[in-house]
Order: C-alpha cells, then sequence, then structure tokens
C-alpha cells in the first residue's frame, strides 16, 4: 500500500456525503457497498484488522467506479486511488478470476487475434439459438446466459478505415481512439465522427495498431495488462503528427486522458493535453457549424458518468443536439444507466434495477431518441428500453448532428 493510498484513508472524515450519489447504495442500501464503506474496509486491511476475502471482493467488485463520491466528497478524498488501491490488493493477494486472465493478458494485446476471435463469434452468433429483444441478442455462451448485447459487426471499424479519407487543405488533423465497443459494434458512431469531422474540414486518421484502452483490465486491478496496453497505445499515438486526439466514448476518453497519466506517469502529460470527447472538440475548435438543420424528432440526453462526474463535461453535447435537433432535457438526465463494463456481467441484476430509473424518466421525456456520448450507456439504455417494447431509439449524439448535416444537404 502506497503512502498516498494511505492518505487518501485518513482524509475520509465518514460524513456519508456519498450516500446521496453512489447508484449501488441507492439500489442496496449497503454500508460496504458505497465509498465511506469500502474506504473503512480499506482502514481495517491497513490496520490488518481483516484479510482478503471472497466477500471483500464483492465489495470491491460492487463498485462502478463512476467517482460521483469524489465530485461531492467535502473532505476532497480522492476516492479512484482507494479503489484501484484495494482493486490491485484484491489481484495481488486472491488472484485475477482465470477467463478474464486470459482476455486480458492474451487478448486484447493481441490486435489480430482479438479480430479473430469476435469475427468467429460473429459467425458463430448467427447458429447459436437465442431469444430476440429488438435488437438485443441474448448470447448465453459469451455472458452467463443473462447480459443482453447487439449483433457484433461484420466489419470492425479499424477494418473498414484501413485508408484515411483525404481532405483537401485540412485545418487540422486528428486522430480518432475507437475504443472496443466501437469498433466491434457501433462501426456508425465511427462513421459519424469522420464523416461530421470531414464536412468540417478536419482529416481523420484511425491509427490501424491501437488497442484497448485497458480499462476492463485496470477495473479488477491486473496493472500489468493496463500498463501494457498503455504503453502500446502510446506508441501508436505520439508516432504520429496530429493535432489532436478525439474519442466517441466516455469511458475510453477517461482512460487514455486522465488515467493514462498515473499509469504512463508524466512523460504522458503532452498528449493528455490533445485528447478531448468528440463533442468536447467540437464545442472548442469548431463552434458554430454551417450547414446543420435540424433533424425533426425530438431528442433527450443521457449524462454518462465518466463524462460528466469525471470531465465535467455536460453542456457541449447538449450543445449539439440544440443545433441538430428538437432538444429536450430529461429529469434524472445525470442518474446512473447502471452500465459500466464488467460490472453489467457481475452485477447485471443491479445493473437492471438502476436501468429501470433510467427508462422512466427518458419515456417522461417525451422523445422520440435518446442520445449519449458512451457506447456503453447506448448499449444499456437500448437494453432496457427494448425490455419495455418502447419504441425511443438510442443513439450517440455525434450520429444526430451527422443527421442534421445531411439534412441540411438535402434541403439545399
Amino acid at each position: 500500500m502506497s503512502n498516498d493510498w494511505k492518505n487518501e484513508v485518513s482524509k475520509c472524515s465518514k460524513c456519508g456525503k456519498c450516500h446521496t450519489v453512489c447508484p449501488v447504495f441507492l439500489e442496496t442500501h449497503d454500508e460496504s457497498a458505497v465509498a465511506r464503506g469500502r474506504i473503512s474496509l480499506a482502514e481495517a486491511l491497513k490496520d490488518k484488522q481483516i484479510g482478503y476475502t471472497e466477500k471483500l471482493r464483492d465489495y470491491v467488485y460492487s463498485c462502478k467506479k463512476c467517482m460521483r463520491c469524489r465530485k461531492v466528497c467535502p473532505s476532497d478524498v480522492d476516492y479512484e486511488k482507494i479503489i484501484s488501491a484495494l482493486l490491485r490488493g484484491v489481484a495481488e493477494n486472491m488472484g485475477i478470476p482465470l477467463l478474464p486472465k486470459i482476455i486480458f493478458r492474451y487478448i486484447l494485446p493481441r490486435r489480430i487475434l482479438f479480430d479473430t476471435l469476435l469475427k468467429v463469434s460473429s459467425k458463430i452468433q448467427r447458429f447459436i439459438p437465442m431469444k430476440k429483444r429488438g435488437q438485443m441478442r441474448h448470447l448465453p455462451l459469451l455472458f452467463m446466459g443473462k447480459r443482453w448485447i447487439p449483433t457484433l459487426a461484420g466489419k470492425t471499424a479499424l477494418q473498414k478505415f484501413r485508408k484515411t479519407r483525404k481532405v483537401e487543405n485540412p485545418r487540422m488533423r486528428v486522430g480518432l481512439f475507437t475504443g472496443c465497443l466501437i469498433n466491434y459494434i457501433y462501426v456508425d458512431i465511427a462513421e459519424a465522427v469522420v464523416d461530421v469531422l470531414n464536412k468540417m474540414g478536419i482529416e481523420v486518421v484511425i491509427p490501424q495498431r491501437q488497442l484497448c484502452c485497458g480499462t476492463p483490465s485496470s477495473t479488477m486491478g491486473d496493472v500489468k495488462s493496463s500498463k501494457r496496453l498503455a504503453e502500446e497505445n502510446r506508441k501508436v499515438f505520439e508516432s504520429l503528427e496530429l493535432d489532436a486526439i478525439v474519442s466517441a466514448c466516455a469511458t475510453c476518453t477517461k482512460s487514455i486522458k486522465n488515467d493514462y497519466m498515473h499509469i504512463l506517469g508524466p512523460s504522458w502529460k503532452n498528449m493528455s493535453d490533445k485528447i478531448y470527447d468528440i463533442s468536447e472538440f467540437i464545442d472548442k475548435f469548431i463552434g458554430d457549424m454551417p450547414g446543420v438543420k435540424p433533424i425533426g424528432e425530438k431528442v433527450t440526453y443521457h449524462d454518462p458518468c465518466h463524462l460528466l462526474w469525471v470531465r465535467d463535461i455536460s453542456e457541449e453535447p447538449r450543445n449539439i443536439l440544440k443545433k441538430s435537433s428538437r432538444f429536450v432535457d430529461m429529469d434524472m438526465a445525470d442518474a446512473c444507466c447502471g452500465g459500466g463494463g464488467i460490472f453489467t456481467i457481475i452485477h447485471y441484476d443491479l445493473t437492471l434495477k438502476m436501468l429501470e430509473r433510467k427508462v422512466d424518466s427518458i419515456q417522461r421525456s417525451g422523445a422520440d431518441t435518446v442520445a449519449t456520448n458512451c457506447p456503453g450507456c447506448v448499449m444499456q439504455i437500448a437494453d432496457g428500453l427494448a425490455g419495455r417494447n418502447s419504441n425511443i431509439k438510442t443513439t450517440h449524439s455525434i450520429q444526430i448532428l451527422q443527421e442534421a448535416l445531411k439534412n441540411g444537404e438535402t434541403k439545399k
């Protein structure tokens, strides 16, 4: 345990303010499943009053790492340092489950192997007997009989954009970090990013050797795998002459901009300063967008946890939607949808409880479409809406802007 970790633990006054925002606690009312409770467990570990047990691991894994608690903490406790130390401690003392370990250390760092396995899976999924819920498929072999997911893409985003689309006299040259969900499922989001930025005179490079951002491995305390992925992605993006790096995934943006500063150290600072969420980039470097004609649909917006609570980005995607559609804000827009990568696999039933509240607020908004800036949230919310046989569509804010630009071209 590092001294930084111990210092953060000692700063907690046990006031309980974290109870008011923690999505897990609001559903479970379990003191050990909120920041204050986990900090108390960390103190007990530090003082050797308890040891590493299965129950402790369950409490550590039940954290969504949304960082809402840090945002409201009056003592400014860096909870992320504490939960990261707990995850490392669990991994070092109890090991990492075999299947995730294989995926993190032998599949994610090998793009060709990862592509091959997902391509085989995309073929096999056509023949596996399964139930369907809207566009969501039930894959019991992949997600232990619980998770509903969209169909895997036949061609990945990286495969689709092997060659950079040339822009005459580009005003900027940016790199796109795709992330796994966009690369393997939501290829249309990558298409929208490229299409929109190209129309704004910006050339978009999609490096073929980029890998997973490392969030899945870091959420299970696998420091070795996270560092390897971070170092490989650094080599890829530092080798290119880019004015900026954009991402359309809130979690990937947090990972490569914020988390890499801890993993790679100060040497990453220059690159970190160039990394933007796609809505943040558009707001900062483009501003007014000529040719945008708002679509007729009523669109609302869901705030992804890692974009709002870690990066303080809320108005930028709304600015895009206000220019591109009939925008309406929903109540509880910042409430967690329950999505969160590995969390949704381990605690799927708990995520559904959070999702119910989110779907309620979406339906109350009267919107035709709900947009968000995280493909994980897109998948989670689509699952919830499909479960209610709702006609409300789920999409990314950049795709609404893409539609509005096409709408402007049509009306010329």
